[in-house]
């Protein structure tokens, strides 16, 4: 639909999903988007990118099909993961209203609260939805009285936060849910001048190998059109193609509708505000040099001023916002003993430059949602070099912890089994000595190695060669006995003097 120029409308909210990775987030959005076919399952359940998606409400069902009295709701579908705060923080950041999802029968975690500062920062209205409401230890009074304790106070409860409670299984509340989102939208006076110049946000981003570069673009001021151009810091283009999430074209793009788009030079950055421009000549002057996802190699150094071991990376990713949060979630990784350098992060296949560089650098190549081709695979058998790929960020992040850890040598553990009070020096020759005495704690057996003390002093070390008890041969020792000792040490007891047995294991290291 065509809107006159200088014409301020209201415009549609934009709703970002948040909260802990197992309250819902997901399922509530397909509970409201119920009956349509919008996104596969994500591998390992989690979301594992940014995506944005409209829904028209007005009815029961929601419904994609505009009719006369609905209205549009965009939501924002965050992932749920730990290790993607940084995607979450910018989902709270581009949105007008956050939904904080909680279970109610589980109440509030570590994440929640993670969530609940994002809001507070972007400073947006929020709805609370009790979720998993079906559920028979749900108890949604519980968890509104441990949100009182942390200055988040309902509306039940005497504040101004809206709450519902909603089960994404049974639907239940979901239609009082969008009710409640278009209250706080009308409240909030969304509207926006469609003569203002068009600008945005990237929400995702992809490199198709039949489409080239894809990116799925906010409009938060402005209206878009197929044959614009735009740009970001990092990249500029000319729209040759805009469609929503089902893939249906789109003329023109208003405020707070999300799009599809081809024709970026290549994929913009995840999070990038884009402006659209005369020509390619004023765009260009956006331009500026800028490193996406990963930063440069850097070399550690520990405390006694030695370099530690280091482990180059090549990373390859579906999308953007993936390889930001893979970056995000490896650079979290304890870097004490090794260091884990990004030699590069891209978007899109493994390929042979990839190898290459690789074998240059002595780096490893670690793919997500990503292919190598029959070539690549070929020149990886014939190079050498390691490369995997996974579609689950966490099986990914816990293959770069093996192979750091791979990189460290075995660690000794020390382990003390016993002590013992020399009493009595019976015999003594050059490098043996039998001495009688107290086992003080643990136990004493044969070949343990032991630390001679003498006033609180290391003095020397030794190995049990034998033990006597009664002039038998025993084969261990344990506290309160008293027992002769055939200890192997080139120093010389001393009656007095406290011998303190351990042994020695080879471990391997950890990070």
């Amino acid at each position: 639909m065509e809107q006159e120029k200088n014409k301020i409308i209201v415009r549609q909210p934009v709703v970002v999903i948040m909260g802990h990775v197992d309250h819902g987030k997901s399922s509530l959005l397909e509970a409201i988007r119920e009956g349509f076919v919008i996104c596969a399952k994500e591998s390992g359940g989690i979301t594992q990118h940014i995506g944005a998606y409209e829904v028209e409400v007005g009815g029961n069902p929601p419904s994609l099909k505009a009719t006369d009295g609905q209205k549009k709701i965009t939501f924002i579908d965050t992932p749920g993961h730990e290790a993607f705060s940084a995607m979450r923080s910018r989902g709270a950041n581009l949105a007008d209203i956050a939904i904080l999802v909680i279970d109610a029968a589980e109440g509030l975690k570590p994440q929640t609260k993670e969530a609940l500062n994002f809001i507070k920062k972007a400073k947006i209205p929020m709805i609370v939805a009790f979720n998993k409401i079906d559920k028979p230890e749900a108890d949604p009074e519980k968890v509104k009285r441990d949100l009182s304790q942390i200055d988040v106070l309902v509306e039940s409860y005497g504040g101004q936060v809206p709450s519902c409670e909603v089960s994404a299984k049974t639907k239940q509340g979901i239609k009082e849910l969008l009710e409640t989102i278009s209250l706080v939208a009308e409240m909030e006076e969304l509207k926006c001048d469609l003569s203002l110049p068009v600008q945005g946000i990237v929400i995702e981003s992809s490199l198709d190998p039949q489409k080239g570069p894809i990116a799925t673009l906010l409009v938060k001021q402005g209206l878009l059109r197929e044959g614009d151009v735009v740009a970001t810091e990092n990249v500029l283009g000319k729209l040759r193609h805009l469609a929503n999430f089902q893939n249906k074209r789109l003329n023109e793009v208003l405020p707070g509708q999300p799009a599809r788009v081809l024709g970026f030079e290549q994929p913009p950055a995840v999070g990038d505000v884009f402006k659209v421009f005369a020509n390619h000549e004023q765009a260009r002057t956006q331009l500026k040099t800028k490193t996406i996802c990963a930063k440069p190699p850097i070399a550690i150094k520990n405390n006694s001023d030695k370099e530690i071991k280091t482990l180059n990376i090549i990373l390859k990713t579906d999308f953007l916002g993936s390889c930001e949060a893979l970056v995000g979630v490896l650079e979290n990784i304890p870097r004490d003993k090794v260091v884990l350098n990004f030699i590069k992060t891209g978007v899109g296949d493994i390929n042979a430059s990839d190898i290459l560089l690789a074998e240059n650098s002595h780096a490893v190549v670690l793919g997500f949602r990503v292919k190598t081709d029959e070539n690549t695979s070929h020149l990886l058998r014939e190079r050498g070099i390691k490369a995997k790929t996974f579609d689950v960020i966490y099986e990914l992040a816990q293959e770069a912890r093996r192979l750091m850890t791979a990189t460290l040598s075995p660690e000794t553990k020390r382990v003390n089994t016993g002590k013992f009070k020399a009493i009595i020096i019976f015999k003594q020759d050059k490098d043996t000595q039998i001495v009688g005495g107290k086992v003080l704690e643990g136990e004493i057996t044969r070949n343990v190695k032991a630390e001679i003390m003498r006033d609180d002093e290391i003095i020397g070390h030794g190995k049990v060669k034998g033990l006597q008890k009664d002039k038998k041969d025993i084969g261990k020792a344990e506290k309160g006995q008293e027992v002769g000792i055939l200890l192997q040490s080139e120093i010389k007891t001393q009656e007095n003097d406290i011998l303190v047995f351990f042994s020695e294991e080879k471990e391997r290291a950890t990070l």
